[in-house]
Formats: C-alpha cells, structure tokens, sequence
C-alpha cells in the first residue's frame, strides 16, 4: 500500500500529461493538413500559372509572326490601326514580351516540378505527428499501469479494513475472557488434553473408516463379481486337462499393461480437454479476425469514397481556376472597352483608350502609347471609369438597370471641366442605374443634381440632422426635414 500511495498523484500528472500530448498531436495534424494544404495550392497556382503564360507566349508568338510577315502594313493588335513607322516597335516590344514570357514559363515549369513531391515541411510534420502519436500512445500505457495499481490499492484498502476489523474482534474477544489465571487447573487441562489427543486422533480415523465403509462394501462387491467372472473366464479358456490358476507374473505383466492403458486414457482425456480449449479459443479468435476484417473493409469502403471525393475536389478546384483564368482573359479586352469609352467622354477625347494588365492595373494611351505617369487627379478618373464599366457590364448581363449606384468622394482631385463631365455622364448612364447617389464635400457639383440632402451636426441635440437644401426659395425652417437622426 505504501508503494502504490503515490499512484492518485501519478494519474492525475500522467492525465495532465496525456492532455496536453493529445492537444499536441491535433496541432501537429493541424500543422501537417496545412502543409499539404499549402503545398497543393502552390502546387495549382504554379500549373495555372505556367499553363496561362504558355498561353499567353503562344498568342504574342502568332501576333509576332503576324505582324513580321505583314510589315509596316500590318495593323496594330491593340488599336486596329497600320503600324507605318512604328512597326519595328511593335516588334521589338512583341519580342520583349516573349522573351519575359519565355523566362517565366521556364520558372514555372521548374517550380511545377519542384512542387511534384511533398516539400520537406510536409515530411517535417508528418514525422512530427507520428513523434506526437507515438508520445500519446506512451502515456495511455502508462496511465493504464497506473490505474491497474489504483485497483490494486483499492484491493489492499479493503483486505486492509477486513484484517482491522478482525482485528478489532479478536481484541473484543480476547477482552472478554477471564483475566484471572489458575495455573494449577491450567496444568490439568493441559494433562487431559494431552490425554485425549490420542483419543481424538483414533476417533477421527474410525469416523473415516465409517464413512468409507458404504464405499469399501460396494467396491469389495464389485471385486468379488470381478474375481469370479474372471475365474469363469479361466475356467472356460484352460483346457479341462490343465486347468490352473494365471501365473502371478502374468497378472502383474497383466496388471501393469492395465495400468499404463487407463494412464494413456487418463493423458488422451487431458489432451481432449487442452484441443476443446484450443477449439473455443481460435473461435473467438476467428470472431474477432472476422469483426476486424468487417470493420477492414468499412474503412477501406470509406477511405475509397474519401479518395474520390478528394479527387473531386482537386478536379474542381483546377476547373475553377482554369474557369477563372479563361474569364479574366476574355473579360479584360471588353471590360478596357467599355472604360475607353467613359474616359474618352469625361476627358473630352484626351485620352480615347486604356489597357489592363494581367493584375488589371490601368495602362492609360496617349496616341496609341502607355502614359507613363499618371497625376493624381488621372488615377481617380481611371478608377472612377474601371467602377462605371464594371457596374454597366454587370447590369447588361443581367438583363435590367441597376436600381441604385452609389459614389462615394469622385470629384475631389477633379478639375472644373472634368466634374461637369461626370455630372454629364451619370445622367447619361440613367437608362443604366435608375438612381445614383453621389456623396461629395464639393459645392461645385451641387447645381448639376437632381437633389441635395446636407448633413451636419446639430450641437445642441449632439446628433447628425438631414437637412434637403435643393427646394429654392423654401426658408431655413421649413427646409429642416430631419428626415433621419441618429445618436
């Protein structure tokens, strides 16, 4: 018991410890889902990469090949207009474009193949879940020995209490006897008890002698049918001129072969025990198997559905991106399209076209040439033009104008002109978006809308006021609708 005294604060501890092996093998199977989470993503991103820069390369290839054979004559793949002195150019620029293009399909297609095997974080945190599995499996072990010796404890516990108990009873006993002592009559007993030993001991035997004697009777009576069915035996077998008695080396040869027959069935009859025990034991065994290999075949049925369904996934997830990949290339000539013609409108023909690259960043054309720089005020109109063109090509997919359209801050880094341009073009885009909200802190636009709702701050109240200033000639108060409040 004192050995096992610290069995209690073991469990607790080696519990304690099993805990925090089991939260450490879900991060590890965390760590190593997202490893191969990562991995296969790099993985797709670079095969959806490679395969639109192979794209990509092809198509600048043909209009390469196509302009060299057609010349100065050949048009431009951008404009539609003769390439005249620019064609060599275009060319060089074509050229440019398949070299770089050329570059990064080679890195891909070295990243693609770098990426064909698990990286080394993968193994790292497959090596790191199986550390973790096997310490967890370590401290269930080990938390199984020491509940076993809490069991064994509790066992001694209780024996413990038994032999207290018996104890405490042998103490009442003795405690009960007389405490004076009489050595003479404790000498006397003793001589008639040492007088009577013997008596018992006779006793004792003849009790036994008497109750084997039913036994002893039916056995003498078995014998002596025995010996006279044997003597009638001998009697028939022995030829009536010789008749006599079995040899007594005979019947101890007899005997003995008698005795080593019932020994060898005595050995057959344990042997038929140990094979019937045998027997029970590799059926349960076969039980078992038969379960394992039932429960075998379930989780194979589900790994193989697991299998197709991430297979699956994969297919879909490359679908996807090819899906994406296709949509944007296609999305981008008619979506520069339709901005060309916002900008051209709300720069009074300035500027007549822009470009997407691949990222979709805005390349503005000046004459046919990217603009290298664009000034502040430039990059918000291109902004402004991307989000018009996006919401008009949105609304013609879906069959029907837009219900609202929402501007929040355009005109800021506006010039005059240009902000009368937008005002003009918002109410052209009215078959488009059936009704816009510009929201602006410059004055300069008010006169070009349709309605203006000022908010300000009433300190008073110390909440925002809507206040509609776009009825003329209306007084202060009456124009203070307050049609909205908020704390």
């Amino acid at each position: 018991e004192a050995q096992l005294a610290s069995a209690p604060a073991l469990e607790q501890e080696t519990e304690a410890a099993l805990a925090r092996l089991s939260g450490a093998e879900g991060d590890a199977e965390r760590v190593l889902a997202d490893a191969r989470t990562a991995w296969a993503r790099d993985r797709q991103e670079a095969e959806t990469r490679l395969e639109a820069i192979s794209d990509q390369y092809r198509e600048a290839r043909q209009q390469l090949e196509t302009l060299a054979a057609l010349g100065a004559e050949g048009l431009c793949p951008t404009c539609g207009r003769p390439l005249g002195a620019t064609a060599r150019e275009v060319l060089d620029g074509l050229e440019a474009q398949c070299e770089t293009l050329a570059v990064d399909g080679h890195f891909y297609r070295q990243r693609v193949e770098q990426l064909a095997a698990p990286p080394d974080s993968v193994a790292a945190a497959e090596q790191r879940l199986r550390a973790a599995q096997q310490e967890r499996l370590g401290a269930e072990r080990r938390l199984a020995r020491i509940r076993s010796a809490l069991h064994e404890r509790q066992e001694l516990l209780r024996q413990r209490a038994e032999r207290e108990a018996r104890q405490r009873e042998a103490e009442a006993e003795l405690a009960a006897l007389a405490t004076a002592y009489d050595a003479s009559a404790h000498a006397a007993a003793r001589e008639a008890v040492e007088a009577l030993t013997p008596v018992e001991a006779r006793a004792a035997r003849l009790a036994t002698q008497l109750e084997r004697e039913p036994v002893v009777r039916e056995a003498l009576a078995r014998a002596e049918a025995g010996l006279a069915e044997v003597a009638a035996r001998g009697a028939a077998l022995a030829p009536p001129e010789a008749a006599a008695l079995l040899p007594l080396e005979a019947y101890e040869a007899l005997r003995r072969e008698v005795e080593g027959h019932d020994a060898a069935q005595r050995e057959a009859e344990k042997a038929e025990a140990g094979a019937a025990a045998a027997r029970r034991e590799a059926a349960a065994a076969r039980e078992v198997a038969a379960r394992a290999a039932q429960e075998l075949a379930r989780l194979q049925e589900a790994l193989a559905g697991r299998e197709r369904e991430r297979q699956l996934h994969d297919e879909l997830d490359r679908a996807f991106a090819d899906l994406r990949a296709d949509l944007n290339h296609q999305l981008r000539p008619e979506l520069a399209e339709v901005a060309s013609r916002f900008l051209e409108a709300l720069t009074d023909g300035r500027y007549a076209a822009l470009e997407f690259d691949e990222e979709y960043r805005v390349v503005v054309l000046e004459d046919g040439l990217p603009k290298p720089v664009l000034s502040g005020g430039e990059e918000d109109l291109c902004n402004l033009v991307l989000r018009l063109a996006i919401s008009q090509m949105i609304a013609e997919r879906a069959g029907q104008a837009f219900s609202l359209l929402i501007l929040d801050e355009v005109f800021g880094s506006l010039d005059d002109v240009r902000r009368g341009n937008v005002v003009e073009l918002l109410r052209r885009l009215h078959d488009r978006f059936e009704q816009v909200i510009v929201i602006t802190h410059v004055d300069g636009v008010r006169d070009g809308l349709d309605r203006v709702l000022q908010v300000g701050l009433d300190e008073a109240r110390g909440c925002s006021v809507v206040r509609d200033v776009a009825r003329p000639g209306a007084a202060d108060g009456a124009r203070d609708r307050a049609d909205a409040e908020a704390a």
